[in-house]
């Protein structure tokens, strides 16, 4: 039942089996093996990623707001910019224990447990393929969030499925320097997207493993630009940061 057990902060941090990369190119082997213990190489971080997507509605903009305590404490406010709606925005903020969440176009909430893992899935006898990762602190799943301080999935699950190639590195986030590289058409559950001249550019921090960049391209056609415009490694963050401030009309859902 060790897996149903919540972080516990007496616990030690694991230490990342490559602290740091050598000073010529990595191979994509090398990099991504880097980038799977990327949020073992700080124990706080901020960070803001601004994503562009352009669909048959024209261009949707999303800014997403992170910040992160080892271990378990995250809080991640997620804001619709287009159109300038100032309550057009959602909280998801946990300790470690519980997951709370705040809908403000809807008016609800909710208070939840953190979502168990299945008994044994961490096993280390298990085959790495079908072994769940274990994460210091949880984000919500299946968001940029999530695709960028927890790359191990994106890199076995969508890089590793296409073809790779270095680009070679630029600066960004606004001063980090960063590795680049282009995939050619991964693996996608979207048919809509499956398509040969589909293409990835990824930008990753050549210090830390986490991603600070993802363009997603179909031919010479831009789709979706998520960058990271600030960054901070290890700020002090204390406990009011990972709270969730309810007015009375709010209504709880489960």
């Amino acid at each position: 039942m060790r897996d149903l057990v919540p972080v516990d902060p007496a616990v030690p941090a694991p230490r990342p089996s490559v602290v740091a990369l050598g000073p010529e190119a990595p191979r994509p082997v090398e990099l991504f093996a880097f980038m799977a213990e990327a949020e073992r190489r700080f124990s706080s971080l901020r960070l803001r990623i601004v994503e562009r997507v352009w669909n048959a509605r024209g261009e949707d903009a999303e800014i997403t707001e992170v910040a992160l305590r080892h271990p378990g404490y995250a809080r991640v406010v997620r804001r619709r910019a287009a159109g300038g709606v100032h309550q057009d925005y959602d909280v998801w903020v946990t300790d470690g224990h519980v997951v709370k969440t705040l809908d403000a176009r809807s008016g609800t909430a909710s208070v939840r447990p953190l979502p168990s893992r299945v008994t044994g899935a961490t096993d280390p006898g298990l085959p790495d393929f079908s072994r769940v990762w274990v994460s210091q602190t949880q984000l919500p799943p299946d968001t940029l969030a999530e695709t960028f301080i927890h790359p191990r999935g994106f890199c076995r699950n969508i890089l590793a499925t296409g073809l790779v190639t270095m680009e070679g590195s630029a600066t960004l986030a606004p001063d980090r320097e960063a590795i680049l590289l282009r995939c050619d058409h991964p693996r996608t559950s979207h048919l809509l997207t499956d398509r040969p001249d589909r293409w990835l550019e990824v930008g990753v921090d050549r210090a830390t493993g986490l991603i600070l960049l993802l363009t997603d391209h179909i031919g010479d056609r831009l789709t979706r630009h998520a960058e990271v415009d600030d960054m901070e490694i290890d700020p002090s963050l204390p406990d009011e940061t990972f709270t969730v401030h309810l007015s009375d009309d709010v209504r709880m859902i489960y």
